[in-house]
């Protein structure tokens, strides 16, 4: 005996509601792991990024943004892998990043890539969430959080770039 046949839902079936949905936001508890490794991924070629948009900036103002937001990147890239080990019981150290050729686009298309990075970062740690709880959850809330700020900051960033 189930929910529904407990109570009467007027047509709506409980247990198949999350079936209507045709979506890649359900992941199972590996695949998150496998999402965080690749955060952790993600968050050293960022830094190295943001490195070279901070020598691209114009102003000091503007550098000292950019700054912020690599700091945070180093941040989360620690949170990320101790919550892999948690899971894993294996290290992931710093990695050296991938070798962009930094010096072919603009600055203002620099800015636009970030943007884009955190955004896509935003999707990614929220399926991340959806596997997560306790303290964990908090953690990568906060991340997400960041996320957003450094979108936010970055549209600040292209705003002035007019």
């Amino acid at each position: 005996m189930n929910y529904n046949d407990i109570y009467n839902n007027y047509g709506y079936n409980y247990d198949n509601n999350l079936k209507q949905f045709n979506s890649d936001e359900i992941i199972m508890p590996a695949d998150a792991i496998s999402l965080i490794r690749s955060s952790i991924e993600d968050e050293n070629n960022d830094m190295a990024f943001y490195d070279n948009l901070i020598r691209k900036a114009p102003s000091q103002k503007e550098k000292m943004i950019i700054q912020g937001i690599r700091n945070d990147e180093e941040k989360h890239g620690q949170i990320l892998r101790k919550i892999y080990y948690d899971f894993t019981k294996q290290n992931i150290s710093y990695q050296t990043p991938v070798n962009y050729n930094f010096q072919s686009s603009s600055y203002r298309d620099d800015l636009e890539k970030a943007l884009f990075s955190e955004l896509a970062a935003v999707k990614k740690y929220r399926k991340i969430l959806s596997v997560m709880n306790g303290d964990y959850y908090t953690l990568l809330m906060s991340i997400m959080t960041d996320e957003n700020i450094h979108a936010a900051k970055y549209n600040f960033l292209l705003g002035n770039q007019r």
